[in-house]
């Protein structure tokens, strides 16, 4: 018996020592990681933490403190890993609220930011953080707007089930037909001027299109818009603007569009915006060997409508609704119209978000299309899907789904469209 107590004896510390040894390491290493941050050494501090993190994968302790030292050592997406890490084990950390938002700040990611450290005023009481906090907020929207010059570069293929040139007014004649594109599409933002409450801004927009048996279906699109915005309160702000959209079609000119817009924002609350807009666009369409009387419907066209903006955490989203006055050279092109839709932008987790939208456009057209004794009549219905993963700040994937159908009283208006592509953007600048 007395042999037995002894082995049992020895058997205990033999599994207690290790483990009491073990805790011992964990404690030294977090508190050697510590003192290396407060040091400036990260790379020595990334090691101590790790080492800690080996002992421990679910420490909370262990995970904000790498956390600390990958954000000191400007490893952004290591150190937004720790700390979300740290925020599944432990909800109430502020401080790993605080951290996070620090890294979206540098890198730019304002509605991120914003949602992020809403949370953190609900947990914290530190009333000097909470102050530094909305500093953050108000800095890192007032730096993406300072941003002199903005280039994004997508790049990418779509797969299109009816190749149709303009989807909403598809001319009779146009051959429908599948098939693969290659797209390259480049927008820009240059801040020309910004004095006090005057701010003006010039964008240019460019797509090509290159099809892998349609080459007659190519297109080439240019798009300049000077914007002059004017800033009276933070509740209210206006803009008036002018564009200049260019397209064609293989070689052809296809169409070009001049536009002029004015713009009223009353802001309701933080969360809530409502805009007030209104169009004129002078539309000037050209033959091509494709649609040889494609310059019947050359007009023009007032818009007028309402969009409501809204964000609720990590949702943000519009409603808008129009009313199209158009009128063309023959009357059986031109209609009076109206549109309702919605937009819905989801941030799933913080690099991956998804965008739904849907709208429904209506045309109801002045005279009896030739060949037929009544009215066209049109409705359309248009569903979009966006997902997009972000690899870094300035890199992201996105894959892309639209279906649209219309409906018209006018049997050869009838069809229905696919569009599934998936793109490469770069922010350049």
């Amino acid at each position: 018996m007395r042999y037995l107590c002894v082995a049992l004896i020895f058997l205990f510390l033999s599994v207690v020592s290790p483990l009491y040894a073990g805790s011992e390491d964990y404690e030294l290493y977090i508190a050697q990681g510590i003192q290396k941050i407060n040091q400036g050494k990260t790379k020595d501090a990334i090691v101590l933490l790790r080492k800690a993190l080996k002992l421990t994968p679910e420490s909370p302790e262990a995970l904000y403190y790498a956390g600390i030292a990958y954000s000191r050592s400007g490893n952004y997406k290591e150190a937004e890993s720790l700390f979300l890490q740290t925020l599944q084990l432990d909800e109430t950390s502020a401080n790993a609220y605080f951290e996070l938002g620090r890294i979206y700040y540098v890198t730019s990611r304002c509605d991120d930011l914003e949602e992020l450290l809403s949370r953190f005023q609900d947990l914290s009481e530190d009333k000097a953080l909470k102050g530094e906090t909305a500093e953050l907020v108000d800095g890192c929207r007032k730096k993406a707007e300072e941003k002199p010059f903005r280039l994004n570069i997508s790049a990418g293929t779509q797969y299109d089930s009816n190749v149709i040139l303009e989807p909403s007014n598809p001319p009779v004649s146009a051959e429908r037909k599948s098939d693969t594109r290659a797209v390259l599409h480049v927008t820009s933002r240059a801040v020309l001027l910004k004095e006090k409450v005057i701010k003006l801004t010039l964008d240019y927009n460019f797509y090509q299109s290159l099809h892998m048996n349609l080459n007659e279906f190519n297109v080439q699109y240019h798009k300049i818009t000077p914007v002059l915005e004017m800033t009276f309160s933070d509740a209210l702000r206006s803009s008036v603007g002018y564009s200049l959209e260019y397209t064609l079609l293989g070689s052809d000119p296809y169409s070009r569009f001049h536009t002029f817009y004015g713009k009223f924002t009353v802001k309701e609350g933080e969360k809530l915006s409502t805009e007030a807009i209104y169009e004129y666009r002078s539309l000037k369409y050209r033959d091509s060997d494709i649609f040889q009387t494609n310059s019947i419907r050359t007009g023009y066209q007032n818009t007028v409508g309402i969009k409501q903006n809204f964000y609720l955490k990590r949702l943000k989203g519009e409603i808008y609704y129009f009313s199209d006055f158009n009128r063309a050279k023959e009357g059986y092109w031109a209609f009076d119209g109206q549109r309702l839709g919605a937009e819905l932008a989801y941030k799933i987790i913080p690099p991956l978000h998804i965008n739904v939208s849907s709208e429904y456009n209506e045309r109801r057209y002045r005279d009896e299309f030739p060949g037929f004794q009544k009215r066209r009549l049109d409705r359309m219905q248009q569903y979009s899907l966006r997902l997009t993963y972000f690899i870094s700040e300035r890199m992201s994937v996105s894959i892309t789904e639209s279906y649209i159908v219309n409906d018209s009283n006018l049997s050869i208006f009838d069809y229905r469209r696919n569009i599934a592509g998936i793109f490469l953007t770069i922010g350049v600048l």
